[in-house]
């Protein structure tokens, strides 16, 4: 069985990699190319030959995977992911979000077919092959690409001194972030820093945001001497520059949901005046947590929330597939 392409790059390698590992089970694997998808992400065919049949599984192929882009990629109750290492939890954070199944770089694989089935786990990611990130998607980098976003939503024109105002980066930061958007293949960003892909471009930075995060803008959490019940804070007038996020957004938006936690995005010298206004102590299960916000100037958010991308990532990484109701219901995003 030939192979009709093999993509170079990232993707490519994960690939070459997989169909290693399982020609090792004594099957005879293969892919059949699809569609270049944004960075290093492609779609396709894995092909299994077992010697009494070829089972087809439509996949899709990127070294790494965020919570975000388990929601994110396309895919069904038939896709598969190819990556370059499948974790336990990532593994059931897979299946709950839909998909059908996993090969990794490492060996590790779930696959599912009439007459055959495919079971591994326990491989460990030897580290070789990480892919960096691009500049739009670093740390340094997210702030500048979330305004150029803003901006873009707002229909106006942006220069990058403007970018470097509001979002604190320094201008070489942002030379380099607007460079790579424009260089790339095709490209995201115009002469005048339109951008010209503004959902692929959107897409990307929710993922690289969501898998940043954690250890990147750490949350904190608190209980409230005066705030009983999340809700509580829709009622009351927050410190300049602060946003509500995730659960707490989506209600005030008119989403049908009952917040159990509120979560606050606030700047680091409001972070006092947040906690006298709520009599806040920390605790590890508190109902209200504080994120710190990663731009100088506060964006425009629609009712005190936060603007589109964010809260996209927000309910993204609650990491809970019946928040996907009420994401595709503010968003349309069905992915």
């Amino acid at each position: 069985m030939g192979s009709i392409e093999h993509p170079k790059g990232a993707a490519g390698t994960v690939i070459q990699n997989v169909l290693h590992h399982l020609s090792d089970l004594g099957i005879k694997p293969d892919w059949r190319h699809g569609e270049n998808l944004e960075g290093s992400i492609c779609t396709g065919t894995l092909l299994l030959d077992d010697g009494t049949g070829v089972h087809e599984f439509p996949a899709v192929a990127t070294a790494t995977v965020s919570p975000a882009e388990l929601a994110l990629l396309p895919h069904d109750k038939q896709t598969v992911l190819l990556t370059r290492h499948m974790t336990p939890a990532r593994a059931e954070a897979l299946a709950a979000r839909g998909w059908g199944g996993y090969a990794d770089s490492t060996g590790n694989a779930s696959l599912r077919s009439p007459g055959l089935l495919i079971e591994i786990a326990g491989k460990r990611d030897t580290g070789a092959g990480r892919t960096s990130t691009a500049a739009p998607f670093t740390r340094a980098g997210l702030p500048v690409t979330f305004a150029v976003l803003l901006a873009n939503q707002q229909e106006r024109r942006v220069l990058q001194r403007e970018l470097a105002a509001s979002s604190g980066a320094s201008i070489g930061t942002v030379n380099r972030v607007v460079r790579a958007l424009r260089e790339r293949t095709p490209p995201m960003l115009d002469k005048n820093n339109q951008v010209l892909r503004p959902a692929a471009l959107e897409d990307e930075w929710v993922a690289a945001y969501s898998t940043m995060q954690p250890s990147t803008w750490p949350e904190e959490r608190f209980t409230s001497d005066i705030w009983k019940d999340p809700s509580d804070l829709l009622e009351v007038e927050l410190p300049h520059g602060a946003l509500l996020g995730s659960e707490l957004a989506a209600a005030r938006l008119g989403a049908p949901i009952r917040p159990s936690q509120a979560l606050v995005h606030l700047p680091p010298d409001a972070r006092r005046n947040l906690i006298r206004q709520g009599r806040l102590r920390r605790a590890p299960d508190g109902l209200v947590r504080i994120r710190p916000t990663f731009w100088k100037s506060p964006p425009t958010g629609e009712e005190g929330v936060v603007p589109r991308p964010l809260l996209r990532a927000d309910l993204l990484l609650e990491d809970d597939p019946r928040l996907d109701e009420i994401r595709a219901q503010l968003f349309g995003d069905t992915r």
